[in-house]
Formats: structure tokens, C-alpha cells, sequence
């Protein structure tokens, strides 16, 4: 009630993103510069004294390009980031008053601009890596099967959960060998740190890089003590981010595309990764990443 009593109106929304997107100063999407002249009465309209462009300060960013009004969006994007395992696009159609195929469209938007620029930082310190296989019930199929995701229904997603600054990344991957996991790892984690994994053999290379400590979830072990470290081994932490994800996809949206699982991915890990913020909080931080995110349905569809 909070929320829509203060964005009460369409000029009141276009004015706090401009407070929000231009909080170091104005920019043209366009070319850059910040000569821009605010024309509009109610400021929705502004022009680039540079390239001579009009443009609204939804230009660039996830709300450019739709008929939805800002408030309507502004509702979508705090439901989607107030709800822990997120919220179906039938669900969001009732309580905004959209059509369920304009809530997908926004959903997948939202999902777009929820990976932020942290993803491309990479862990330092003790960082716990898991691989979990979204899509069909583990349990109906075959024991042999049950890896061979590159040529079952199943998608690859690897798990990294950095234990100093509780931040997780989760990214698609073709399949569950080294060639493809290994590179994601490189990239995410730098050189020297503490990797703690299972005793998958894909791992195994880890050694030339990483200090890497291992649990064997075969024997039943899921928390180790080493005398020679400070810290319990175990992959519990990223355990948990998984559970969270597939509760949310099972339960909310019942099932994910290939196409689109890292979208799904990167909408649970940024509510994860921001948790500890009050929902009004998370709505700001949201707001400041919203530009040069443009997602086309025709890109969505294809």
C-alpha cells in the first residue's frame, strides 16, 4: 500500500527514475552528453542539444519500447524482487491488471536486467562450486541417465557462492565435463583461492590453480574437518541456493526452457545476492541497473 500510494502517478514514476538514473548527472542515450534540456511540463520528454534527439528517460533502458505505464512496471519489478521464489507471469497479469503474455515479456526483462555488473568480478577468498541439472524429475529417470544432460531434457547450471561476501553466481553450461566447466570457473574465480567442491572427476584439474578441498557426497559426507585449515569443508551454502532455485521453478513456474533457464538464474541469484536489503531497497538497487538492458520480444521469440 506504501508503494503505490507514493507512485501515485505516471510523472511522479518518470521523475524518481530520473533521480535514480541520472543521480551522477545527465546523458543522452544516445550519444552521451549531457546537454540535455528537460522541455516537458511533466519532464517526460527531453532533448539532446548535441544530436538533436527527443527522448524519454525510459529510452535504454528495460521500459523502452512498451505501452505499459511506468507504474504498472515500477508494481512488477518490486513484486518480482519482494518475492522470494519469484512470482508466475499469470500470477503478475491479476495483480497488475496486464495480459499474461505482456507479463511474460516483462518477467524476461526483469530477468535480463538482473544480472548485474558484479557477475563479471571474480571470487577471491573460500568459494564453494556445485553443478545441479534443472528440468524433469531426477527421480524418473535412470541411474545411468541421470549426468548425461548434453543429451537428455536436463539443463547444466554451476553454482559458485563466495563464503566472505555471501554472493552467488549461477551459469548455464552445455554439459557436466571439464571442457565446459572448468572455463567458467577460471573466469569467476581468481587465481590462489580456496575452492571447496564434491568429488566429481570434471574438478580434479582444480589442483594447478586453486588450494582445492573436496567432500565425497558418495559416502555420505557432507562436512569435513581439517586440522590444517580454519574452515569446515562442505558445499552446504551453494546446497542451499539450490534449493532455493528449484523450489522456486518447480513450485512458481513448474518448468524452464534451455532458452531461457539463465534468465531464470540470474532472477534468483540477484534476490539472493541482495537479501539482506529491505524490499524498498532492493527496489532502488534494481532501478540503478535498468539501463542498457533492452530485451526485444522478437529476440525472445526467436
Amino acid at each position: 500500500m506504501d508503494f503505490t500510494n507514493f507512485f501515485k502517478t505516471e510523472e511522479k514514476c518518470h521523475k524518481y527514475l530520473k533521480s535514480i538514473l541520472w543521480q551522477e548527472g545527465k546523458y543522452c542515450p544516445f550519444c552521451g552528453t549531457d546537454k540535455i534540456h528537460e522541455y516537458d511540463s511533466n519532464f517526460k520528454k527531453n532533448r539532446c542539444y548535441s544530436c538533436k534527439q527527443d527522448f524519454s528517460i525510459r529510452k535504454g533502458t528495460i521500459f523502452d519500447s512498451s505501452r505499459i505505464s511506468l507504474q504498472k512496471w515500477f508494481m512488477c519489478t518490486y513484486l518480482v524482487n519482494s518475492n522470494k521464489k519469484g512470482i508466475s507471469s499469470c500470477q503478475l497479469a491479476n495483480q497488475v491488471g496486464i495480459t499474461q503474455k505482456s507479463a511474460w515479456f516483462v518477467l524476461q526483462r526483469i530477468r535480463e536486467a538482473c544480472q548485474s555488473n558484479d557477475f563479471t568480478n571474480p571470487f577471491n577468498g573460500i568459494t564453494e562450486i556445485d553443478e545441479a541439472y534443472l528440468g524433469g524429475k531426477e527421480e524418473n529417470r535412470h541411474a545411468k541417465d541421470k549426468k548425461l544432460t548434453g543429451r537428455k531434457e536436463k539443463a547444466v547450471i554451476i553454482g559458485l557462492v563466495n563464503r566472505d561476501t555471501k554472493q552467488v553466481k549461477a551459469l548455464k553450461v552445455v554439459s557436466s565435463e571439464a571442457e565446459y566447466l572448468l572455463p567458467k570457473i577460471y573466469m569467476n574465480v581468481a587465481d590462489n583461492s580456496t575452492i571447496i567442491t564434491d568429488t566429481l572427476q570434471a574438478y580434479k584439474p582444480l589442483k594447478k590453480h586453486y588450494t582445492h578441498k573436496t567432500v565425497k557426497h558418495s559416502m555420505g559426507e557432507y562436512v569435513k574437518n581439517d586440522s590444517r585449515v580454519a574452515f569446515k569443508i562442505h558445499t552446504n551454502t551453494i546446497e542451499g541456493f539450490w534449493g532455493e532455485l528449484k523450489r522456486g521453478i518447480k513450485g512458481i513456474y513448474h518448468w524452464a526452457s534451455h532458452k531461457h533457464i539463465q534468465k531464470y538464474c540470474n532472477e534468483f541469484a540477484y534476490r539472493y545476492n541482495n537479501r539482506e536489503m529491505k524490499n524498498n531497497e532492493r527496489f532502488v538497487d534494481f532501478l540503478s541497473g535498468v539501463a542498457n538492458t533492452k530485451l526485444t520480444y522478437k529476440t525472445l521469440t526467436a
